[in-house]
């Protein structure tokens, strides 16, 4: 029974090294092969693949020669493979102790599982329960992503109905369902992906994964096991003077999900909020400006989602 890990990179070089490392050393008892698809790395991030290949028999490498979509750069590991399992990685992610056996036999045991993941931990010791999400809606869309949104945000029930599963408790140790896992850490059988037509390649940024749960979850359940753990170094705030545009494709990519899963009718819904809450933004935001209170990060968000709504029309 052969593990393929399939981890894509992208000038990730430094993190990459340590998180091969780790599956090397803990993972002794596991037939694994580490597939690293570097998607057009403009640092040291070939160098480090090539030293590790050198190092380690079972590691294969693809580099691709222009930045394709993370499902692109998936679908190519994922054809490379030659396990039964599949594990779709980031590679910020961290082993602290053995996981695959466990999560093979937690599969094993259920056959309804169709993809498992342990429990992600970040770099503060706290479970990152923000990477369990529920599908996106209407409801969510207004409740955490509008201009109202800080009136309702402090509930924990609504988050859990409408935003991530509240329910996981980590200190039972056990398995929980789960409406969606992450791509940080997506262990599948390669028959169960193949079966899906593998990730969906219109995603260009965000949303990849919410697409194979929803996918997955029509015949299969997802699970996390509580009772193992791996660090995430991701999932701190990724605001930065100059990233303003992420929102923009995260909310098109909301969208696109929309419409690939949902009625014509709410995705024109949904089209219309955003673009309403957008243009109320900007206006607000000019009224500060009166005032040299504007928020520029703010209105470089809503000014670029603005215009990628009009460029899909």
């Amino acid at each position: 029974m052969l593990i393929s890990i399939i981890i894509v990179n992208h000038n990730t070089g430094s993190i990459l090294n340590d998180c091969i490392n780790s599956i090397i050393k803990l993972e002794t008892g596991s037939a694994i092969e580490i597939i690293i698809v570097d998607n057009y790395s403009t640092d040291d991030s070939k160098q480090v693949i090539s030293d590790l290949a050198g190092k380690c028999s079972n590691i294969k490498y693809e580099f691709s020669d222009a930045l394709i979509s993370f499902s692109e750069a998936n679908n190519i590991g994922i054809r490379l493979a030659s396990g039964d399992y599949i594990l779709i990685m980031n590679p910020d992610i961290i082993f602290t102790e053995p996981v695959m056996d466990k999560l093979i036999a937690d599969m094993k045991s259920n056959e309804d599982i169709g993809a498992i993941t342990p429990a992600l931990i970040g770099t503060d010791g706290n479970f990152q329960r923000n990477y369990f999400q529920r599908y996106p809606s209407i409801r969510q869309f207004i409740y955490y992503h509008s201009i109202i949104a800080k009136f309702f945000n402090l509930s924990a029930k609504r988050m859990n109905k409408y935003l991530e599963n509240q329910d996981i408790d980590m200190s039972t140790g056990r398995i929980y369902f789960t409406e969606q896992i992450p791509c940080a850490f997506f262990l599948t059988m390669k028959t169960t992906i193949e079966k899906l037509g593998l990730m969906d390649e219109s995603y260009k940024l965000f949303f990849e994964d919410v697409d194979l749960s929803y996918k997955m979850a029509k015949n299969k359940k997802l699970a996390v096991d509580t009772g193992i753990k791996v660090t995430h170094l991701g999932g701190s705030s990724f605001k930065t003077d100059n990233n303003w545009w992420l929102h923009g494709r995260y909310i098109m990519s909301m969208i696109n999900f929309f419409k690939k899963h949902y009625s014509p009718v709410r995705t024109t819904l949904l089209k219309v909020l955003v673009k309403l809450n957008s243009y109320l933004i900007l206006i607000i935001e000019a009224l500060k400006n009166i005032f040299g209170r504007k928020d520029e990060y703010r209105q470089n968000k809503h000014r670029y989602l603005i215009q990628l709504l009009k460029e899909e029309n």
